[in-house]
């Protein structure tokens, strides 16, 4: 005999939650998304602000997860996938200049700069690769990576050059990461199935099309809080504001696909080790200052080595699109030291204030040519997977699966700091819960 279906209520309308309430509601639950802002998608999807157009985080998608690609085919988006092909950036030195690829191949090996050992060892690197066996949707599959930040690693087995002019300019410029303060987790277990491809996805349409095609006959209430979660034995009680009304919905079970580091804030009766667990959970900040021009630009992509950056990690020129009447735009985001800046004095809703030097010394004619500018503030961009942090993300994810819950935990902080990742995620807690509640 089946299960009675469950009245579930998922909290947050990210990637995650999502992907979570879209396979609940197929195994036959009665599902509401509640999220607090006024769409779904939470950091994937575009953003429009007095005509300066910008992602709201994530701004393209890796071909190498099988699961996330099967998803992609159920909800009909894969048609829309737009190939981007040897994705690459100039990267800046203190004295030169060259070119750093994002997925590393065989033109790598002449990055200037690297001694005749350190091309070996990555032509050793890339080898042992086509040999890897981990998962690229999961952090923890690379348990010896978790334990060692990823300069160490990096440093150890390829040499101080490639960490130098390879790997720190494209962490910095695309995480905002410094390399000694994350593992080498995230590196080691998606790496593996970068080397050799040249081809990312963006989607026809903008990064948006997924929450989209995701949210498709999902119930889901927008600008609704959620301010607190009661369990019982009988069911789960969630308090929200919506519209300056306090309300209260009630569930069977919640799935809770918030931020980590904000997930533990809404439940006064965790057991001590999930609080422990959610205690360690990190975000980094990001900062972005985008230019709308009046005249048109060649297109430009540019990293910085940490010694030539200042407070830019990445400058991009993306050229207007006449035909749609888009005007071209100009993309600094600040590097680590300048978003720590930023937070100690205050400045995360002045950040042009921060780069103006800088974006003058890169841009010459911005005083002539900028017609408007936008600060975008990111207060939590991505889980930082720190020394450690994967085998205790791993731990706390088979304490969730082995046994009924009331609550499912699910986020990219629980598999990989990816849209891939965040996606598993949530198809893992809609997993558990079959596994725990059966299907209707």
């Amino acid at each position: 005999m089946a299960a009675p279906g469950k009245r579930i209520v998922v909290v947050g309308a990210g990637i995650a939650g999502l992907t979570a309430a879209r396979q609940l509601q197929q195994q036959g639950h009665e599902v509401r998304v509640l999220e607090a802002g006024p769409m779904p998608g939470g950091r994937v999807g575009e953003r429009m602000v007095r005509g300066i157009r910008f992602n709201a985080g994530a701004r393209l998608v890796y071909a190498f997860s099988k699961p996330f690609n099967a998803l992609l085919d159920e909800i009909g988006l894969t048609p829309a996938l737009v190939p981007v092909r040897r994705l690459s950036a100039e990267c800046v030195g203190t004295a030169d200049r060259w070119t750093v690829e994002l997925m590393p191949g065989l033109s790598s090996l002449l990055t200037p700069g690297l001694s005749l050992t350190e091309r070996l060892r990555f032509v050793a690197f890339g080898l042992a690769a086509l040999r890897a066996r981990t998962d690229p949707d999961d952090a923890a599959s690379t348990p010896a990576a978790d334990a060692v930040t990823l300069a160490d690693h990096i440093r150890d087995r390829l040499g101080a050059n490639v960490l130098e002019r390879m790997v720190a300019p494209v962490f910095r410029g695309t995480r905002c990461w410094n390399p000694e303060e994350v593992s080498a987790a995230f590196f080691a277990s998606t790496a593996p199935h970068l080397v050799g491809k040249d081809t990312v996805h963006v989607f026809q349409g903008g990064m948006g099309r997924l929450p989209q095609a995701l949210a498709d006959g999902l119930a889901i209430d927008c600008d609704t809080r959620v301010t607190r979660i009661e369990t019982s034995g009988s069911g789960c009680r969630i308090h929200v504001e919506r519209e300056g009304q306090n309300l209260v919905h009630e569930a069977d079970l919640v799935v809770c696909a918030t931020e980590g580091s904000l997930a533990s804030g809404l439940f006064a009766d965790l057991d001590p080790e999930t609080r422990a667990f959610f205690a360690g959970v990190r975000y980094n900040s990001l900062g972005i200052v985008h230019y709308r021009l009046n005249r048109q630009v060649e297109p430009a992509m540019q990293f910085f080595t940490r010694a030539a950056a200042g407070p830019v990690a990445t400058w991009q020129q993306v050229p207007g699109n006449e035909t749609t009447g888009e005007a071209a735009q100009l993309y600094a985001q600040l590097s680590p030291e300048a978003v720590r800046e930023a937070i100690e004095r205050g400045m995360t809703d002045r950040l042009d204030e921060l780069v103006s030097d800088r974006v003058r010394a890169l841009y010459p004619g911005l005083d002539r040519d900028c017609a408007d500018l936008h600060n975008q503030w990111i207060a939590r961009k991505l889980p930082v997977f720190y020394p450690g942090y994967a085998r205790s993300m791993s731990n706390f994810r088979e304490r969730q699966s082995a046994s009924p819950k009331k609550v499912y935990f699910c986020g990219d902080y629980l598999a990989q700091a990816l849209i891939t990742g965040a996606a598993a995620s949530g198809e893992r807690a809609a997993r558990d819960i079959a596994n725990h509640w059966g299907t209707p």
